[in-house]
């Protein structure tokens, strides 16, 4: 069993919408993975690296909008600096990102 956290832990995780506005290959990750651009609105833009390339293509990530944790600190991930962790159900090497059903603001809080 996970470990049971409050709600004030919750509240401390920053969840925000963004949208991806560039993406690339990242040749130097140990597992397949790119890198990503995120527009977060007044947040600003963030990268981030992430191992989805079995169910997306880079045409089909640019421009999508997904859901992320802006306030961990920066990981250093070879010879690239994540600033944020973009959510997704994992299933196998399957990532499914977590996304908005509707368009929003880019910065909108998830709660």
């Amino acid at each position: 069993m996970n470990d049971i956290i409050t709600f004030e832990d919750f509240t401390k995780v920053d969840l925000r919408v963004g949208t991806i506005i560039e993406v690339n290959d990242f040749p130097k990750a140990r597992k397949p993975a790119y890198q990503l651009t995120i527009d977060f609105g007044d947040l600003g833009v963030k990268k981030t690296s992430a191992q989805i390339t079995t169910l997306y293509t880079k045409e089909v990530l640019l421009h999508k909008q997904i859901v992320a944790v802006v306030n961990f600190p920066k990981k250093q991930i070879a010879n690239f600096m994540s600033e944020c962790l973009v959510l997704g159900a994992v299933n196998g090497k399957d990532v499914i990102l977590l996304n908005p059903e509707h368009k929003v603001k880019n910065g909108m809080v998830v709660s």
